[in-house]
Order: structure tokens, then C-alpha cells, then sequence
């Protein structure tokens, strides 16, 4: 697989099958997101996976009530598509039965860097670590979704206390597993580049 293929065939999943994720293909998603450019080479991310069953049951708490938060926003955004809410909320609450989730913090080492103190130019790199572990999960055959539910749903200081205090704000979310379904590509918005 390519690159582009990688990129082209890459789909949010959000409902996976229960075969675990082997330790060597986490170790390799992990260090393909460590390999992603940074501003002034800061690297300036942190990848916690979780993935013993009490790790994981002590996040989806956390979900629980990102669910629950998040919903005026699903409501609003999918007004016209009221079997999207659905799913997504029962995404929230069971992480569609992903073995594993790899939260994704941004070091507060790196904010405290005179020549880097801008939160933008941070989270642009860890954001790049994030897209370079989902398309080394592609590769491999696993499934991902990228979630900033947690962040919206105002659950992101909660989150940091509990996983990770000494290391930083935290960013994202992300499942992995194998899917358990195909879902197609949505439609590419028109009007989104042009060349000059």
C-alpha cells in the first residue's frame, strides 16, 4: 500500500471487532506518530495507550459524559439526520468496542519553550502525529477514529488529571482496533482548494 492509498482509503470506524491489537503494531503506530514534523522540532506530543480493561473501563466513564454533553451540539449539527446522533452517541458511550484507545496530550515542556510559546503552532504538530499514527493504522489493517468529543464536551482537565498530570493539555482521543464495518467515503465538499 502507498501513501495516497493509505490516505484515500483511511475512514473514521467506529465499531470494531474484538481481536486485540498485537504490542508490535501498537509499538509501530506509536513510533510512526513520533516520527510526524513539529515546529522547531519541539515534538511536542504525548501518546498514553489504554488498553488493560481497567484503563479502558475508567475512561469510558469519561465518555459517558462526554455523551451526554456533547449532545446539543450532535442535535444541532445533525438536526436533518437524527440516526447520526444515534450512532454516534452509542460511539461515545462504548468507543464501539475498541480493544484499545491512545489518548494524545500536548506537552507542557514544550508551551514553556521561549522560542514556542504558541499554542496553534503546538497543536499543529501533535495534529500531525495523530494523522501519521491513523494512516500507519491503515497499513495495517486496523481501523481508527480520531475523537475531540472529550475536548468539546469541556471533559479535557478532567482527562489530563486522570491519565496523564505531569504531561500536558490534553488533545484527542483516538480508538484502534480492527473494524468490524466498511463505511464509504463521505462526499469531498466543493470550493475547498484552488490553484493560483
Amino acid at each position: 500500500m502507498n501513501v495516497r492509498e493509505a490516505i484515500l482509503s483511511r475512514r473514521s470506524i467506529r465499531k470494531y471487532t474484538n481481536q486485540p491489537v498485537s504490542d508490535e503494531d501498537l509499538n509501530d503506530l506509536i513510533e510512526a506518530a513520533t516520527y510526524a514534523p513539529s515546529g522547531t522540532n519541539l515534538q511536542p506530543w504525548y501518546f498514553l495507550a489504554l488498553r488493560s480493561d481497567e484503563s479502558m473501563a475508567k475512561f469510558k466513564v469519561f465518555m459517558r459524559k462526554t455523551a451526554e454533553n456533547f449532545m446539543p451540539v450532535l442535535r444541532e449539527r445533525f438536526a436533518k439526520n437524527p440516526e447520526v446522533i444515534d450512532e454516534t452517541r452509542n460511539f461515545l458511550l462504548g468507543l464501539g468496542g475498541a480493544p484499545l484507545c491512545v489518548l494524545v496530550f500536548m506537552l507542557k515542556d514544550a508551551k514553556s519553550d521561549k522560542n514556542y510559546d504558541d499554542n496553534f503552532t503546538l497543536l499543529q504538530s501533535v495534529s500531525a502525529g495523530i494523522e501519521n499514527l491513523l494512516l500507519a493504522a491503515v497499513e495495517k489493517g486496523l481501523g481508527a477514529c480520531w475523537m475531540t468529543a472529550p475536548v468539546k464536551a469541556g471533559l479535557s482537565e478532567d482527562i489530563r488529571k486522570e491519565f496523564a498530570p505531569d504531561h500536558g493539555q490534553f488533545v484527542a482521543a483516538i480508538t484502534l482496533g480492527y473494524p468490524d464495518a466498511n463505511p464509504g467515503a463521505p462526499k469531498r465538499r466543493e470550493g475547498r482548494f484552488d490553484v493560483i
